[in-house]
């Protein structure tokens, strides 16, 4: 059985995890500024590319996840708990 935790608090841990994805989104976008090539240096076109990738698949995923516990956390403060 879950642990009763008020509603109230639900709603405020629902907006902390949706808020949470802001410097999420700031520090994707820094390394995204860091990793491209200038033309005072800067990595190799192809070792920039592989960052791309994988910093997007990153932070994808960490974004995801904090947006469905933001969710998950809403639909239990309004009572519509459900089990996965």
């Amino acid at each position: 059985m879950p642990a009763k935790v008020a509603p109230s608090t639900n709603k405020l841990l629902s907006l902390v995890a949706a808020a949470a994805v802001l410097p999420l989104l700031g520090f994707y976008g820094l390394l995204m500024y860091i990793s491209t090539p200038s033309p005072t240096g800067g990595m190799e076109p192809t070792v920039t590319t592989i960052c791309y990738v994988a910093f997007t698949f990153l932070f994808g995923a960490m974004i995801t996840v904090a947006l469905n516990f933001s969710r998950q956390l809403g639909r239990q403060a309004k009572g519509e708990y459900t089990t996965p």
